[in-house]
């Protein structure tokens, strides 16, 4: 059984949160955020993974793909600017990581969402 979190740890793993969220491109550090928040990377690691169910980078994940999901159907931007807003310099990792969240590639999401307009 995990130990329990303090009330003022939780408090922190919820900043913890917003900080990763506030900028996605750019995340600070596994350490860099501990500090942020004022807790230790052991603490902030498994208190995050108790608190959310997953890992402080797999939530950045899991928001990078939302995020990038969200644009390609509501902006103009091409998938290189797109991928480029959610943190990452290479396109190949990015499809790569698109497609292996979603189980389609950032382009189809367009192509798709093309075929629902044009059938409304």
């Amino acid at each position: 059984m995990s130990p329990r979190i303090r009330s003022s740890d939780i408090d922190r793993l919820h900043r913890a949160k917003e900080i990763l969220l506030q900028d996605l491109e750019n995340p600070p550090s596994l350490l860099e955020l501990a500090r942020l928040v004022g807790l230790n990377d052991y603490k902030l690691k498994s208190g995050f993974r108790q608190l959310f169910g997953t890992t402080v980078f797999g939530y950045l994940y899991q928001q990078r793909m939302k995020q990038a999901h969200e644009l390609l159907q509501s902006s103009e931007a091409n998938v290189t600017e797109i991928a480029n807003q959610v943190g990452y310099t290479s396109l190949s990792a990015f499809s790569n990581a698109f497609k292996k969240f979603y189980g389609i590639s950032p382009s189809q999401v367009r192509t798709v969402d093309l075929q629902r307009s044009d059938a409304e």
